[in-house]
C-alpha cells in the first residue's frame, strides 16, 4: 500500500475514534512525507511543549515503515504549531551562537526532542564558526553549541 494511502488511513480512524473533524493535507516530498492538520481545539493533539504531536508524528513514521525497505521520515504539524515552534527556536539558536562566538567557549541549550535537534543541527551547520553536538540521554537529551575546531 501506498505510504500516504496508509497515513491518510490512519488519521481518518484517529479522527473518527477521537470524535473530531480536522483538515488534513499529506504531500509527498520523495524522501519525507509532510503532513499538516488544521482545525479547531487541537491542542489536546499538540500537548505540553508538543509532546503529543511529536508521539503522533512518531506513530505515523512507524506504521508507514513497518513494512518497508525504504525509510521515509514523516513531518506533521497540527495548526502551524511546528512552524511557529521552529522559529522560535531559531531566534534562540541564534543568541545562543551569540554566545558561543563572545564567550569562545561552548553553551548548552535546553532539552529537545529530536526533531528540534535535528532542526539545530542543520541550522548551525550554515555557520563556519560554530559547531553542535547532541548530549545527554533519554529526556534530557540536548544540543551543545561550540566554537568549530580548526580546519587543516
Amino acid at each position: 500500500m501506498e505510504k500516504v494511502t496508509v497515513i491518510k488511513e490512519a488519521l481518518e480512524k484517529l479522527n473518527t475514534f477521537l470524535d473530531i473533524k480536522p483538515e488534513f493535507f499529506i504531500e509527498d516530498l520523495g524522501d519525507s512525507i509532510k503532513v499538516d492538520i488544521d482545525g479547531d481545539n487541537l491542542s489536546f493533539l499538540i500537548g505540553y511543549r508538543g509532546e503529543s504531536l511529536h508521539a503522533l508524528q512518531t506513530f505515523l513514521g512507524l506504521l508507514v515503515n513497518k513494512d518497508s525497505a525504504d525509510w521515509v521520515r514523516v513531518d506533521v504539524d497540527i495548526n502551524g504549531y511546528k512552524k511557529e515552534r521552529f522559529a522560535k527556536l531559531e531566534d534562540t539558536v541564534r543568541s545562543f551562537i551569540d554566545k558561543v562566538r563572545f564567550f569562545n567557549k561552548e553553551v548548552a541549550l535546553f532539552p529537545m526532542n529530536s526533531s528540534e535537534r535535528y532542526f539545530v543541527h542543520t541550522f548551525v551547520s550554515d555557520y563556519a564558526d560554530v559547531e553542535s553536538e547532541s548530549v545527554g540521554d533519554k529526556a534530557d537529551r540536548h544540543v551543545v553549541l561550540k566554537p568549530a575546531s580548526p580546519k587543516l
